[in-house]
């Protein structure tokens, strides 16, 4: 059973097609919770950013910006769609976001991150972009689906 109206997700089932595809034709022990829920932090525009001082890491990796929609109060978690999928060096590449993509102060993202090398990024990214629709992505984003993560009240307030 659906847990919103706007997409047919359910709480703790984030990402289930990704988890089968990437678990089937890789060894790379990444998961689409992983993806959700490491690293986390957030912005509303990019001073804001700037000042919360965010252990974000300069290493290549994967990153995703989040919207947090509505609270789930059987589950007792926000809901989340992500806007964006990318990969490179993570914290150039969030900042460069926050400051270029239009956020501004009535605007809180949600970010996550995982460090892996580019060539795993690089994977993980596409195959994303392959699953689900990222309103923010503009180049290879042919995915029809929505991501979504369910997310604490403590993840929300102070990041993980």
């Amino acid at each position: 059973m659906s847990c919103f109206s706007e997409c047919n997700c359910e709480c703790g089932k984030e990402g289930e097609e990704f988890d089968k595809i990437i678990l089937s034709e890789t060894n790379f022990d990444v998961t689409a919770t992983q993806l959700a829920h490491s690293n986390m932090g957030w912005f509303c525009g990019f001073d804001d950013l700037r000042e919360n001082h965010w252990p974000i890491s300069k290493d290549d990796g994967v990153y995703l910006l989040w919207k947090k929609d509505d609270y789930c109060p059987v589950h007792g978690n926000f809901h989340s769609k992500a806007l964006y999928v990318g990969k490179g060096r993570v914290k150039s590449r969030i900042y460069y976001h926050a400051k270029n993509k239009g956020f501004t102060e009535e605007n809180l993202v949600y970010f996550t991150f995982l460090d892996v090398p580019n060539r795993k990024a690089k994977y993980i990214e596409q195959l994303l972009l392959d699953l689900y629709d990222f309103p923010i992505n503009r180049a290879e984003n042919k995915g029809k689906g929505t991501l979504c993560a369910y997310i604490s009240q403590e993840e929300a307030d102070f990041g993980s």
